[in-house]
Parts: structure tokens; C-alpha cells; sequence
């Protein structure tokens, strides 16, 4: 059985330091699915911090600690590189990473700034034979698997529409949650859209998608009652809904009926996002697998990419005065930062 070896640039809290927020289940991390798992093994890491950095390589045994991720890459023989900084480097990171010899690369949504940036690091890992896997957790998660089997099954007969409410900037949180509309609906073949706070780095907003299949979804970027993430599936003889409580309450009606939506089996209750789990085991297996049997995950860089161009979308909606924005994106160059160049978060090792 083979043991990959895993680099992380970025030291942070999606990296790590989540693991020390108490009220969350563990592990949540990169690196504490990595070490959960027994097909990977963390062999270096990347940061500018000093302390991060080094706190990092104590908590979990990391014997190459490095202050440049490049460095890293020259440097070490790594199977799979994480990506655990904000969006703006994400794209030399992972072409440099794809260029280096790794064979993965598990990159933080959001996925890039600008969809030509997207394309870029999906054409490196393309030239490279890379697999490039991007965190829309979601995808992992049991429970939301199940809603997307359920409606693959017709259980609530076929998708016909769908609305989301939840209170978040569009890139840093939107993401998620424009992803898994898309893993239930397919592909959006046009949108529109309004920014609430247009000049901020990562706007909130609300809008319109329009499905390729004809499903419609009405999102609604809002602040009020304390929205997370709210979904209602609508089908044709019944309907599935999900609330951001603790813990999530997912709910199956047919035919104005409540039906028991299905349990969680023992051994995947670690592989779900309740309990403020922001990675999950599921996602380092899947990844190890694919190199196992030279196939994609669940989470390709073409999804993370179609993830960020429904983002983008209700930007450019903004733009043209809110006009219709039609699928694929021609403005490849729009960009959204999620945070400034540089910025360092102020969680620390505890």
C-alpha cells in the first residue's frame, strides 16, 4: 500500500489551527485529514510566519518546515501539495506545484481571483497529468450526497426549482453553497444579479440562475434572521430542504408528507461538515484513490472553476446594470480578491 507524501503551503486555519476551536468536531483540517488518514503523510510545510509555521511542524511532526513555498517544491518529493492560503497566489501556486512533478493538488475554494486564472491552473495540471481537486467540503458530505441521490432517484420527482438564502460574502462562503447548486441542477446557462455592498473585497449579493435543464433558483444574499445556508429543492411531487442549525436539519416531504430523510451510518459520521467541519477524511481518501486509479474526484478544478464563474457572474450582472449574464462568462478578466495581497489572519497556536 502505498503512502503518499503530502505538502502544505499555508499554515493557517484551514491548514491547521481550526483544530483548536473546541466547539468543532475533528478532524477539520488539511492537516488533520492527512494525518487521519493512513495513506498520507505530511513531509514538509510552507509558511511566512514564523510561529505558524513552527507550531505547525510540532503539532503534527513535519520535519521540513520552509518560510518559501517555492523552495518547498524544488526542494522536497511530494505526491500531493494542499493549497491552504487565500485565492490571489492560488494560481502560481498551483501551476508551479503542477510544473514540479506532484501528482495532486487539493487547492482552498475559492478556487482563483479571475477565471482566466482558473483556466490557467486547470491547463498546468491538464499538460502535467495532475489531479486537481478544489474544497467545496460539501461535496464529500454524506448528508448532501444523499440529497443528490434522492434527487437523482426522483424521489421528489423531477428538480424544478430551487431558492438560497444565506449571509456571507459571494467568493470566500458564497462558493459552497453556488457549488452544490450546481451538483444538484447541473450546469447555469445564464444568471443575474445585484451586489449589496459592491466595494467591499468579496461582496454579499443576490440573484438568479437559470439552469441548462430548465430548473430555476432564486439566491438571496441576505443578512436578516441570521442566514446561513437555507436551501429549498423544489420537484414535481415533493421537496427536500436543508437549515444551518446545530445540528443540520435536512428534511424530505413527498406529497406534503414528511418522510424520514435517511440516517447517518456510524461510519460516516465523521464525513460531514456538522459540527463546523471545514475539511473532512472523506476529501484525503478520495484524493488517494484518484492516484490510485488515475481518475477525478468529486471536486475537479472544472467544477471549482464553474463554481467561481456563477460568483462572477452576479458581479458582472452588477456591472451591466444588472443586466442578463449568459453561460460561459466571455469577461475572463473580472476579479474578485476575497482578501488583499498579503493579508495574514490573526488566528495563532494556542
Amino acid at each position: 500500500m502505498q503512502i503518499y507524501n503530502v505538502g502544505v503551503i499555508g499554515c493557517g486555519r484551514i491548514s491547521s489551527l481550526l483544530e483548536q476551536e473546541t466547539h468543532r468536531g475533528t478532524p477539520n483540517t488539511h492537516a488533520g485529514c492527512y494525518n487521519h488518514c493512513d495513506r498520507t503523510r505530511i513531509v514538509a510545510a510552507a509558511d511566512r510566519d514564523d510561529e505558524r509555521r513552527q507550531s505547525f511542524g510540532g503539532k503534527w511532526d513535519v520535519p521540513g518546515l520552509y518560510t518559501d513555498w517555492r523552495e518547498m517544491l524544488d526542494t522536497e518529493n511530494l505526491d500531493i501539495v494542499s493549497v491552504c492560503t487565500y485565492p490571489i497566489p492560488h494560481r502560481d501556486i498551483v501551476v508551479a506545484a503542477a510544473q514540479s512533478g506532484v501528482k495532486a493538488i487539493f487547492c482552498e475554494k475559492a478556487m482563483a481571483t479571475t477565471l482566466r486564472e482558473a483556466d490557467e491552473m486547470i491547463d498546468a495540471c491538464r499538460r502535467n497529468n495532475v489531479k486537481l481537486s478544489i474544497n467545496h467540503t460539501r461535496r464529500w458530505d454524506w448528508q448532501f450526497r444523499q440529497i443528490k441521490e434522492l434527487i437523482d432517484q426522483e424521489a421528489i420527482g423531477s428538480l424544478q426549482a430551487m431558492t438560497l438564502q444565506y449571509s456571507a460574502g459571494l467568493a470566500n462562503n458564497g462558493t459552497h453553497f453556488f457549488d452544490m447548486l450546481r451538483f444538484f441542477a447541473g450546469d447555469v446557462a445564464w444568471a443575474t444579479g445585484h451586489l449589496l455592498d459592491p466595494d467591499a473585497l468579496d461582496p454579499r449579493g443576490a440573484g438568479y440562475f437559470h439552469f441548462q435543464n430548465g430548473v430555476q433558483c432564486i439566491v438571496n444574499g441576505s443578512t436578516g434572521g441570521s442566514a446561513q445556508h437555507l436551501f429549498e429543492l423544489l420537484g414535481s411531487r415533493g421537496r427536500i430542504t436543508v437549515a444551518n442549525t446545530r445540528p443540520r436539519q435536512f428534511k424530505l416531504f413527498v406529497k406534503n408528507k414528511e418522510e424520514k430523510f435517511p440516517e447517518i451510518p456510524e461510519e460516516h459520521k465523521l464525513n460531514t461538515t456538522d459540527r463546523g467541519r471545514c475539511v473532512i477524511p472523506l476529501s484525503v481518501e478520495e484524493i488517494t484513490e484518484s492516484l490510485d486509479r488515475d481518475r477525478d474526484t468529486i471536486s475537479t478544478g472544472e467544477d471549482g472553476r464553474a463554481a467561481l464563474e456563477m460568483v462572477l457572474s452576479l458581479h458582472e450582472s452588477e456591472r451591466l446594470g444588472n443586466a442578463r449574464v449568459d453561460f460561459p462568462m466571455t469577461n475572463l478578466d473580472l476579479q474578485v480578491l476575497v482578501r488583499n495581497e498579503g493579508f495574514i489572519s490573526d488566528a495563532v497556536p494556542q
